[in-house]
């Protein structure tokens, strides 16, 4: 039983933790057993859920239980009696799907060496906040040894010290597997003044989304150009056309928003890229150009001059316009590789389905450029205050190596960073990250910096203003670059809020 003396001045949530670990010690709970939801434990208390969810965080986070969305709390094997004979290893990923490889290799590790066996506590994070919630758990009395990352906040976490260099861990492995058989795209990402500090997990590709059979019908081809973008969304906005496949008024759409945050830059660098612009070069900001105007003022002509997106898009969350996408009620979508999981959802298409009908090409190019996309995606790295770099680099190994890469590529669909992983994939039984991992070769990643993420948030801030017309292009976009400026020289910008 679970006993709470409100008439005390001890914290509910507190009591309950030393409940929780009296159990656990006297092996009323064992590794691995569910706890009550936090629901059951409200009940069960008399207890409001604030509390009850308090408790259970810290415990989490000091990796006395772990979590599994969808399944509950369980209690870890990791540290209330550790023993010599077994080395714990903390590891922080943002869902549950990146278990399964991890603890296939520790597995793997473990037959190979009885002499020194490695247990992972896993502490499950969401996605949501990843970053600050990484910096929380580095920051803590017990850190993870290594986590799972966006590979756009490696600089970050470098700058600040928090990362162990991998190039000084392994060398030998650094240059002979590592710098071989990444593609050079992931390595350079990876990189912070001279040495590399992740291993590329996975990664995805922007791209246009667009309705294959309703295209045959039509007699089109899928644009690859600006004008193409736009003579196709004007077909489709046709009334007779709409009637015929049950399309709503607006055929194109995309996010266009602070709601869709970090979405909303994946899918405008390409755009810039193509018309020769960029947000940095050589660590200088190169934002107020011509070519950034263009490319601004493209995405806006969509919603305003050719009227083929709704203005609506800039209230979009990340996930709504592969949604509406799936749904029918658009022809085309700009978005990612990654969304094929939430098209192939909501649609209900199966493998079979989901080839016929639906397509996708690269970021169309603008007048004279060429078509380019943005890569990114996951990466493993390694804690600076890891217990063991040389053994957790090993596990790591492991898991990114090309057998479990390809494998866990395969079961979820998204693209493999190995060079030997790609070429390994069938076109036919593997047709969709066949396809998909051919952009690589044309891909770009995001600035690298240590300020990225300030750098990224001033981009959505200017893409909604001007996408909704409430700003000058000319005008947001010198105001945009001298917000970089500051960024950059280690200023606060100016606020420029589009609400």
């Amino acid at each position: 039983m679970f006993e709470i003396d409100k008439s005390v001045p001890i914290p509910l949530y507190y009591q309950l933790k030393q409940i929780i670990m009296k159990k656990i010690e006297t092996g009323e709970y064992k590794p691995n057993d569910r706890l009550p939801t936090e629901h059951e434990l409200c009940s069960m208390l008399g207890m409001s859920r604030t509390p009850v969810r308090q408790a259970l965080t810290e415990l989490t986070h000091e990796g006395i239980l772990y979590r599994r969305p969808g399944q509950g709390t369980f209690v870890s094997d990791f540290s209330l009696s550790p023993s010599r004979d077994i080395m714990r290893i903390r590891v922080l990923v943002p869902e549950d799907k990146w278990a399964t490889p991890l603890e296939k290799a520790v597995s793997q590790w473990n037959e190979a060496h009885s002499e020194r066996q490695v247990k992972l506590n896993l502490l499950l994070v969401g996605y949501p906040e990843l970053h600050f919630k990484i910096k929380s758990a580095l920051t803590s009395g017990s850190p993870p040894d290594f986590f799972l990352l966006d590979s756009v906040s490696v600089p970050n976490l470098a700058k600040e010290g928090f990362l162990k260099p991998l190039d000084e861990i392994d060398p030998l492995w650094i240059e002979n597997d590592y710098r071989r058989d990444f593609f050079p795209v992931f390595v350079e990402e990876s990189t912070y003044q001279g040495h590399i500090y992740a291993i590329p997990a996975q990664t995805d590709m922007a791209l246009i989304w667009y309705r294959r059979d309703w295209f045959k019908m039509e007699g089109m081809e899928p644009p690859g150009t600006w004008e193409e973008l736009v003579k196709t969304a004007e077909h489709f906005k046709k009334p007779s056309v709409r009637k015929k496949y049950g399309l709503k008024e607006y055929p194109l759409g995309f996010p266009g928003g602070l709601k869709a945050g970090e979405t909303i830059t994946y899918f405008f660098l390409p755009f810039l890229w193509s018309t020769g612009g960029d947000v940095l070069s050589n660590g200088r900001v190169v934002f107020d150009s011509e070519a950034s105007r263009r490319a601004l003022s493209f995405l806006r002509d969509l919603v305003w001059k050719h009227r083929v997106v709704s203005p609506e898009v800039v209230s979009y969350e990340w996930d709504k316009t592969p949604k509406l996408f799936a749904k029918g009620e658009f022809a085309l979508a700009i978005g990612g590789s990654y969304e094929s999981s939430i098209i192939r959802e909501v649609s209900g298409f199966g493998d079979e389905d989901f080839r016929k009908r639906v397509g996708f090409v690269p970021i169309p190019a603008s007048p004279g450029g060429r078509c380019t996309t943005t890569a990114g995606g996951m990466a493993y790295a390694v804690s600076a205050n890891a217990h063991d770099p040389e053994l957790v680099l090993n596990i790591l190994k492991i898991t990114t190596g090309e057998r479990f890469m390809r494998a866990f590529c395969l079961s979820t669909g998204q693209n493999p960073p190995r060079i030997s992983v790609q070429r390994s994939l069938d076109p036919e039984k593997n047709w969709f990250l066949f396809k998909t991992s051919a952009m690589i070769y044309n891909a770009r990643v995001r600035p690298l910096t240590p300020e990225y993420r300030r750098i990224s948030e001033q981009l959505q801030v200017l893409l909604e203003n001007t996408i909704s017309g409430k700003m000058d292009v000319d005008e947001a976009v010198r105001r945009t670059a001298c917000n970089l400026e500051k960024i950059i020289g280690g200023d606060s910008p100016i606020s420029d809020n589009a609400t």
